[in-house]
């Protein structure tokens, strides 16, 4: 769970996490398609804002309107198998695609982390010491982080890997089981050669 200073505490931060969020869910028709849910983007967007909207009522101490936003926000995560904890990440939060994306009550993830679908960010065994990713992590389809495991800046998680030990180095990859460098070629990397 994130510390309480980088919790949205503030209506005011409410709707500029929204507003950054928003851009990363764009769809062609954004208020129709929000309101029909018809696309996947849409239903990705609608499950950020009522997530976002439990966390600011939750931290705000509104016990009803949290209640009810974290019901609408189940209903979704129920619906796609995602289970994804109010309070656990950041601004920028992106989830690529819907379906199984399972992240621990105690995760804390950075600002502007990408997470693919069957990504798992769990406690290691009976212990509730839980993954700590960074500002820009990207996390690969199928990839599993497990344990006190911390993952430096911009770093990228390949395809099916498994993530046993801290990463310490930034905008890298990494990928396999264990997980291990593959490049020197990082989220930031990536992003300026496309």
């Amino acid at each position: 769970m994130l510390p309480v200073e980088k919790r949205i505490r503030t209506k005011a931060q409410l709707k500029e996490w929204l507003k950054i969020e928003k851009s990363l869910y764009k769809t062609r028709y954004p208020f129709l398609e929000y309101w029909l849910g018809a696309t996947e983007k849409a239903i990705l967007w609608k499950h950020q804002v009522f997530l976002r909207y439990t966390e600011y009522h939750r931290n705000a101490g509104h016990k009803l309107r949290a209640a009810y936003y974290w019901f609408r926000a189940r209903r979704i995560q129920i619906k796609y198998l995602m289970a994804i904890p109010p309070n656990t990440c950041e601004v920028g939060l992106h989830i690529m695609h819907l379906g199984l994306v399972r992240i621990n009550p105690d995760a804390q993830i950075g600002k502007n982390v990408s997470l693919h679908v069957n990504t798992v960010l769990a406690a290691k065994g009976t212990s509730s010491v839980s993954p700590i990713l960074e500002e820009g992590v990207v996390i690969g389809v199928g990839s599993v982080v497990v344990g006190g495991v911390h993952i430096a800046k911009n770093v990228a998680v390949g395809a099916n890997s498994v993530v046993t030990k801290d990463i310490t180095e930034e905008n890298i990859a990494v990928a396999g089981v264990p997980a291990q460098k593959v490049s020197s070629h990082g989220r930031l990397s990536w992003k300026k050669n496309n």
